[in-house]
Parts: structure tokens; sequence; C-alpha cells
């Protein structure tokens, strides 16, 4: 129900509005004191206010300003004589909605009456959006300030409003869940169900089972019938994460269901339909695993209808203090801490690698918090967090292509043994929070050890150091 306010004191001028905009699902009142009418927006804002440009008691011009002040994103339409026009565009400067100049047909009032709601109807859908996605956390992507990632959410924004595929790129960290939940709430399909399915997360033995379900006998142990990942997405947005690290044959029965829409369960014979829209994502370089054999051509051109390309962190250096402060205000409130960044502290920040993107940078925000007492945050207080990767001195002795490899070396391990110690030395839930699969973690363990294996460093003063 909208509720719309005339503030006017020709009561003539309010009921003929009053009646005008009489439809269902909308109430209009008539004010004809405007002081009254202000206390009264004040106290209950409208969803519109039509307000008279000149009363007497007090004028449009302050009625506006106290309640815009109070109520920035209340539309405000101006209802203007001729000779008061440019107040009224100079009040639209100042961020009034529109003005109406009298006497104004009927046509002209729905136009911006319906165009007011309209605004308002969107701002609350946003504010709504926001709420929930920070609620779960994900609320970074809509953070951003950069040129390339905003016209990267607005390409998101507009294939929302299709059932196009959605093939979402970029290294991991970056936000492509983020993403992928903002294209389903977004789009008409936001209240139905999102169904994540990490790809690389599931063993091979299982991931069949877990996307396309099985009837009751398929196997041993199947004494009842179950609904898969692919149809429990019925009806809203199915999204495969890491869908780089599906088998070639999983890719085949998958492209089918694109085709198709219907999957038949393990041990079933009838194909059961099954109404969603598909997301994907990789940190993976499909056109490579094309060309070794790896990953279905038809399929890749199935899932990339549409392409989202996220940057890495490194590529959008304004995002990061912006972040930064977005993540500590967040955590400080989760935390019950008074903590805040000095410049110096947002400078330092942009002087780190952030190889694990929005994700590692959402981290050590958390984790500064956590473990701070309270106050501000001092470039000291970074170097303090967590194991040193910058190089040492001796690398400077080396090839630079030695040095790069066992500085990344020094640092994917020393990452890794972070990430698993915040997990509890879980190595599954820590592959999950890196963004990679158990092997690839594991790799990145064993990394600078493997590195060291019968390697020296010269130092300066001719000795080395096994």
């Amino acid at each position: 129900m909208s509720r719309i306010l005339v503030i006017d004191d020709e009561a003539a001028l309010g009921e003929n509005i009053q009646r005008m905009l009489r439809e269902p699902g909308t109430t209009v009142c008539v004010c004809t004191d405007p002081v009254k009418g202000l206390a009264e927006s004040l106290a209950n804002p409208p969803d519109l206010v039509f307000l008279d440009m000149r009363m007497p008691g007090m004028s449009g011009e302050e009625v506006f300003a106290r309640l815009h002040a109070a109520h920035s994103t209340l539309p405000i339409v101006f209802l203007t004589a001729f000779g008061s026009v440019e107040s009224a565009v100079m009040a639209m400067r100042n961020g009034a909605f529109d003005y109406l100049q009298k006497p104004f047909k009927r046509e002209d009032l729905l136009l911006v009456a319906n165009r007011a709601l309209a605004h308002v109807k969107l701002e609350r859908e946003v504010e709504e959006l926001k709420g929930r996605l920070e609620a779960l956390g994900e609320a970074d992507a809509a953070q951003s300030r950069s040129a390339v990632m905003l016209d990267q959410m607005e390409k998101s924004r507009r294939a929302a409003a299709t059932d196009a595929t959605v093939m979402i790129l970029g290294e991991s960290g970056t936000g492509k869940e983020v993403v992928a939940r903002f294209i389903h709430e977004q789009s008409k399909r936001k209240g139905g169900p999102f169904v994540p399915v990490e790809c690389s997360s599931m063993p091979g033995t299982l991931i069949e089972s877990e996307l396309f379900g099985y009837e009751r006998g398929a196997f041993t142990g199947a004494d009842k019938m179950k609904k898969g990942l692919i149809e429990s997405a019925d009806g809203g947005t199915l999204f495969l994460d890491e869908i780089g690290d599906l088998g070639v044959e999983l890719q085949t029965r998958l492209f089918r269901f694109v085709e198709e829409r219907a999957i038949r369960r393990l041990g079933g014979v009838s194909p059961v339909k099954v109404d969603c829209r598909i997301l994907c994502a990789t940190n993976q370089d499909l056109a490579a695993k094309i060309k070794d054999g790896s990953f279905r051509e038809e399929l890749f051109y199935r899932l990339s209808v549409v392409t989202v390309r996220l940057p890495a962190l490194r590529e959008r250096p304004e995002d990061i203090p912006h972040l930064a402060r977005f993540f500590l205000e967040r955590f400080s409130r989760r935390y019950g801490k008074s903590l805040t960044g000095s410049g110096r502290f947002y400078e330092a920040l942009l002087h780190q690698r952030w190889p694990g993107n929005v994700r590692q940078l959402k981290n050590v925000m958390e984790r500064l918090t956590a473990l701070h007492p309270g106050g501000v945050l001092a470039p000291k207080d970074l170097e303090e967090d967590g194991p040193d990767v910058s190089p040492p001195n001796a690398l400077a002795f080396l090839p630079w292509k030695d040095a790069r490899d066992k500085y990344l070396a020094r640092f994917e391990s020393s990452y890794a043994q972070s990430v698993l110690a915040r997990c509890g030395g879980n190595v599954s839930a820590a592959a999950r929070d890196a963004g990679v699969d158990r092997k690839t973690f594991y790799a990145l363990l064993k990394r600078d050890k493997e590195q060291q294996v019968g390697d020296s460093i010269p130092q300066p003063d001719g000795e080395s150091v096994e």
C-alpha cells in the first residue's frame, strides 16, 4: 500500500489531486496546514509528498528543507505557479524529486506520481538486498568504487533481468559467489532457492549422485529416492562454482541438462523437468582446458552466454581502503569493539600484496579486529599480523626467476599454514576458505619445502645457507 500526502493550503486543489490519484493500493491524504503536514511527515513519513511552493504560515521551501534533512530519500514533488518555477528548479538541485506547474493535467500528475513511487520501490529493494547480503557476509562486491568492477556489476544487473546462463571468471577471492547471489537477488527468480554447488569439493564418486540425485535401489545403500542439487534448484538458481573441476563424463551429462532442462536420476528411467537459472564460476583458464581436451567446448559456449570478468584486487587498488573500512566497521560491530584505522594504516594496506584478493583482505581485517584491544589501527599492527612474507635480502643475489619462485613458494606455504591454523587443522575447511581443492592446498603447504630441497641461497660474504 502506497501512502501519498498532499500539503497545500488550497483545499479544493488537494481534494482534486486526491480524486485523480485514487487507485487500488494507494492512499492519498490532504493537509492544508503546512506546519501540521510537516509534523505528520516527520513522525510518519509517507511514500510521496506533493508540496505547494507558496503557503501562509510556512513556505514550501522551509517544509522541504526540514523534511529533506530528516528523510533524504523521501521523494517530494513541488506544486508551483508560473512565477515560482525558478524556485522549484532550485529545490530540485537541492534534492527535490520533481515539480508540477499549475494548472496540470491528470496524465502529468499520474506520470510523476508513478515515477516517484517506482523510485521508492527500487530504493527499498536495493536496501533490502544490501541487508540480506550483509547478513550473509556477502556485501563485498556492492562496496566497490572501481570503474572496472562497477562496470561488471552493471553487466551482471542487466543479465539478471534475463534467464541467460552467466559464466563468472576471476581469481580465487574476487567475489564470484557474491556476484552470483547478486544476479539471483536481482532476477525474477529471487523468491526461489539459490543452490550453490562446489564442484571442486565433492569427490568424483559422489558428485554425480549429489548433482542428479538417485532412485531407491539405484545402488547399495540407496534405500529411498533422493533429489539432487540440480532438482532442488527448481524455480530458482543453480550456481556451479569451479565448473572447471568437473570431469569430462559429468560435463557430458551437464550439457544434456543445459540443452533439455531435464535430468534422469541415477537408476531412473523417466526424465524430470527442472526449471532453473544456471550460473557458473571458475578461476581456471577454460580456453586452455578446452585445448587440452579436459573441458568440452560446446558446454563452455552454452554456459557462457554472458561472461562477467571480475578484476583482481591489485587491479582495483582504489577499493582496498574502502573495503578495509567496510570490513572494519562490520567486524567492530560483531565483536563489540571501538576500532578505527589511521590514514597511514590504510596507506600501508595499498603496499601489501593481496593474492587472496577480497577474501584475504576480509580475513586480515577480521583477525585484526578480533585481536586488537581497541582504538586506532596503525601500520605496525599490519606488520604484526600473520607471517612475514616479505622477500629476504638474500633473494637479491639470485637470478630474477629463481628469486621470484622462492618468494612465491614461501608466501604460498606461509599463507596455507595460516589458513590451516585458523581452521583448526581441518584441511577441507582450509581449502574451502582458500578457494582451492584439497590437492592444490596440500601442494601449497609443501611448496616452500620443495623449493628448499638441495637448494642454497648465496650470501653476501660468500657463504651459503642450506
